[in-house]
Parts: C-alpha cells; sequence; structure tokens
C-alpha cells in the first residue's frame, strides 16, 4: 500500500467512525474542501505535516494514536516519489 493512501483511508475510518461529515471536518481543521478532497482521492502524493495535524486534532485523534498503527512499520508500505 502507497502511504498517502494510506493516511487517506485512516483519516476517512476516524471520520466516519466519529460521523462527522466532509465539510464538518474541513470547517474544524480550517482546511478547504479542495484540500481534503485531494487528499482523500489520493491526488495529493506530499501531505503536509501541518494539514494531518489539523485533520487529527478536529477528529480528537493524537499523533500517537494515528502513527501507532503497526502499518507505519511495515516494510510493504511504499512511499511513491513517482
Amino acid at each position: 500500500m502507497v502511504l498517502n493512501e494510506f493516511i487517506s483511508a485512516k483519516l476517512e475510518k476516524y471520520r466516519k467512525e466519529k460521523h462527522m461529515g466532509v465539510y464538518t471536518l474541513c470547517n474544524k481543521a480550517a482546511i478547504s474542501y479542495e484540500t481534503y478532497r485531494s487528499i482523500r482521492k489520493n491526488k495529493n502524493k506530499d501531505i503536509y505535516i501541518r494539514t494531518l495535524l489539523l485533520l487529527l486534532r478536529a477528529l480528537s485523534v493524537s499523533p500517537a494514536e494515528f502513527f501507532g498503527d503497526e502499518m507505519f512499520n511495515n516494510d510493504e508500505l511504499d512511499i511513491d516519489f513517482k
């Protein structure tokens, strides 16, 4: 799995678990809908750490919880440099 796809999937999982709409999340995180859409649709290969932290804060998920997933230690997690 590619890193940005994994991050996107995790964010969507948390968003759905919290029963939060996309627009609500974007407003709460103070990011544009287009920014989140590009992350969600995997059109953006580079996700700024600031944007990720804003999204995590809006979802009430700590960075430790988010990055504590074993997948981040998996050698099969591909970082797409293309």
